[in-house]
């Protein structure tokens, strides 16, 4: 039995250790990494129109010189 409590004590310790290490070493908290995660997973490159070089037109260029 006590073999068991020491075992579970040891696990408790270092979960503390890794939330504690997290705050003291970002600042935040630990309940806000999920969210953080998430939103960079979800993050959209937003680009205007197409990115092929032939299809960019240049507005200067359309535009007709004097």
């Amino acid at each position: 039995m006590s073999n068991l409590l020491k075992k579970y004590a040891i696990y408790l310790i270092v979960i503390l250790g890794i939330i504690y290490g997290y705050q003291y070493m970002t600042g935040k908290s630990i309940a806000t990494l999920p969210r953080e995660i998430a939103d960079k997973l979800q993050q959209k490159i937003t680009g205007a129109g197409s990115i092929n070089p032939k299809d960019y037109r240049d507005p200067e260029k359309n535009t007709l010189k004097d």
